[in-house]
C-alpha cells in the first residue's frame, strides 16, 4: 500500500512540475491549409466589417443625440436666460436713450436760446 501511495505522489509532483513549466514551454504549432486560411481571413474581414458599420451607426446615433441637446440647450437659453429679451431690452433701452437725449439736449438749448437771444 505504501509503495503505490508514493508511486502517486511520485507521479503528482511530475504532473505539478510539467504543470509549473507548461506556460513557458508549451508551444503549439497548427497547420491550415489554403483554403480554410482563406475562410478564416474572410471571416474575420467580415466581422470587421460588421462592426464597423455597427460603430458607425452608434457613432450616428450619438452625434444626432448630441445635436438634438445642443439644440435643446440653445431653446433653453432663450428662453430662460433671455438672450431675445435682452436683445429687445437692449433695443428698448436705445429708444427711450435716445428719445432722452434729444429732450434734455432740446431743453438746454431752449434755455441757452432765452438766455443769450
Amino acid at each position: 500500500m505504501t509503495t503505490i501511495g508514493k508511486k502517486v505522489d511520485t507521479i503528482n509532483q511530475h504532473i505539478d512540475k510539467v504543470m509549473e513549466n507548461a506556460s513557458t514551454k508549451l508551444k503549439v504549432s497548427v497547420n491550415v491549409n489554403d483554403a480554410d486560411w482563406q475562410k478564416i481571413q474572410e471571416l474575420f474581414a467580415k466581422e470587421r466589417q460588421w462592426m464597423t458599420s455597427q460603430m458607425q451607426i452608434h457613432i450616428r446615433e450619438v452625434n444626432s443625440m448630441f445635436a438634438d441637446e445642443r439644440k435643446k440647450v440653445r431653446e433653453r437659453y432663450k428662453e430662460y436666460d433671455g438672450c431675445y429679451l435682452g436683445h429687445y431690452a437692449q433695443w428698448f433701452f436705445w429708444f427711450f436713450f435716445t428719445i432722452g437725449f434729444f429732450v434734455v439736449a432740446g431743453g438746454v438749448g431752449m434755455i441757452i436760446a432765452q438766455n443769450y437771444i
